[in-house]
């Protein structure tokens, strides 16, 4: 690394403000370091300890199926530290954060971490919280000021009575459980179950129906849109080229995608896979294309939030039952305010 290019890493305040307060977010502890004044940023720094048991959850090298390699990715996120720091107001005044950059100090950011941390105790943080962590599990998080906000003017007479603001979040719970999906539209009050293990109580959702959905009559349609019309040819080309590509891998041409319609009472998402999908060894992709879906209605014929799944790609005359898993759901995480 150049001198230069290290220099660029290092942190060198205008202004500081230590906070130096260990906080309780959503069960794991996390040093409310400081505030700084930069010359092209104001900064919130932030430092926590990641969690030690997901060492036996990394990432292998081979999955016997991609149920196994997906369980493995559902429990090793359950087991993050996942929150963002949205807002902080001290003596009064705002600061919203639009952007976070986390380095975790270990062998692969040694540099960067270690000057951020030396220049923390240099300045008074205490370390007393964090003295038996070993370093390399040591993360710091740098939430980035909105531009057009100003850097506190904070009166250090005073108490700096300080709040921030957690955003919600959602983390991925396993269910496992097989279902058989028929086409065709489902009568109103037509109720299925799974269990909640987070709550500990039985969810109710509804299959409104199952249909054809022809993908490529509506790409077709988006291509002759005006959005591809403002770009030059040879772009428009590649544009199109590598945007066919991604659809194809999700829907080959000339099929049509299985799209399931279903409800929820707590408006909640829900994950279906087909057996078949999961039951199959992972094969990676070189596009990862993705496809955005609307419903007509809002509200489904039990008077829930409407969503929307794709199930898999089918023939045009297919028509038979598909068994499923209903294999995950989104438990929402509330806001969360949070005195210091």
């Amino acid at each position: 690394m150049l001198l230069k290019d290290f220099k660029e890493k290092m942190i060198f305040p205008i202004k500081e403000i230590l906070i130096d307060k260990i906080v309780k977010i959503r069960g794991f502890d996390v040093h409310i370091v400081s505030l700084t004044q930069e010359k092209n940023k104001n900064v919130l720094w932030v430092l926590y300890e990641c969690n030690d048991e997901l060492t036996d959850l990394e990432e292998r090298e081979e999955y016997i199926s991609n149920r196994d390699k997906m369980i493995n990715s559902v429990n090793k996120h359950m087991k993050d530290i996942n929150f963002y720091i949205s807002e902080l107001y001290i003596q009064n005044q705002k600061m919203t954060f639009i952007r976070s950059r986390g380095i975790s100090l270990d062998d692969y950011h040694p540099d960067e971490g270690y000057s951020w941390l030396q220049h923390f105790i240099e300045n008074g943080m205490s370390t007393d919280h964090w003295d038996e962590v070993n370093v390399s599990n040591i993360v710091i998080e740098a939430y980035e000021q909105k531009e057009d906000e100003k850097f506190p003017k904070i009166d250090l007479s005073r108490e700096l009575d300080i709040t921030i603001t957690i955003s919600e979040g959602f983390k991925e719970v396993l269910i496992n459980q097989p279902i058989k999906l028929e086409f065709g539209e489902m009568q109103k009050g037509n109720e299925l179950y799974f269990y909640d293990t987070i709550g500990n109580k039985k969810r109710t959702f509804y299959i409104d129906k199952m249909e054809h959905y022809d993908v490529w009559q509506d790409i077709n349609k988006k291509l002759e849109s005006q959005e591809f019309q403002n770009f030059s040819k040879n772009q428009m080309k590649q544009m199109k080229t590598d945007y066919l590509a991604s659809i194809e891998e999700i829907c080959p041409k000339g099929m049509d995608l299985a799209m399931l319609e279903y409800e929820t009472e707590d408006g909640i998402q829900l994950n279906f896979y087909t057996k078949e999908y999961l039951d199959k060894k992972p094969v990676y992709k070189n596009y990862s294309g993705s496809l955005g879906f609307r419903l007509d209605k809002k509200i489904g014929i039990n008077g829930f939030k409407n969503r929307l799944a794709m199930i898999k790609p089918i023939k045009k005359d297919f028509y038979n039952s598909i068994d499923v898993e209903l294999f995950s759901w989104y438990l929402e995480i509330p806001k969360e305010v949070i005195t210091l």
